[in-house]
């Protein structure tokens, strides 16, 4: 090979490895800047078909049960199934009057495995007084497992009457 091409040969190599050079320097800055990311990579959401709620309450003295009905159905006319992220929350509001003539409490609300509660709203326990109506937000969090489907079971413990 003539000196001549060697170093024409060389100098192609020397402007490529620069090239190849400031290529990566610029991809790097943009990693670093935040512009090129790796997409999140999509996870089938959790299905929630329904929501039971298990009220444990006793009556009036009229028969009526403290705070309505014992057994509470969500389904579709309510809006579900609801499609929620693994691991995150969503809000179940169960609203009610206290059919009594005595203050009650809302002192428990547990759903079953594998969700979890971390707050309801207002805290409990929740007074509610004769008469009165009103509502819980129940906040659920979602199990982590994606693409699973289930229906939730929320068991309430309603205490006696309060002073």
């Amino acid at each position: 090979m003539s000196a001549v091409r060697r170093q024409s040969t060389r100098r192609l190599v020397t402007i490529a490895i620069i090239a190849a050079s400031i290529v990566v320097v610029i991809l790097v800055a943009l990693i670093g800047l935040g512009v090129l990311v790796q997409p999140a990579s999509q996870t089938s959401p959790v299905t929630i078909t329904s929501v039971h709620l298990e009220i444990d309450q006793g009556t009036s003295s009229s028969g009526l049960p403290w705070l309505g009905p014992s057994s509470i159905n969500y389904t579709s006319a309510e809006g579900y199934p609801v499609h929620v992220s693994p691991g995150k929350t969503w809000t179940v509001v169960w609203t009610f009057a206290n059919l009594d003539s005595v203050f009650h409490n809302v002192s428990q609300v547990s759903p079953n495995s594998p969700f979890t509660k971390p707050a309801t709203d207002p805290s409990l326990p929740y007074a509610v007084g004769p008469g009165e109506e009103g509502a819980l937000s129940i906040i659920l969090t979602a199990p982590s497992t994606p693409g699973a489907t289930y229906a939730v079971t929320l068991n309430v413990s309603v205490a006696g009457a309060i002073s």
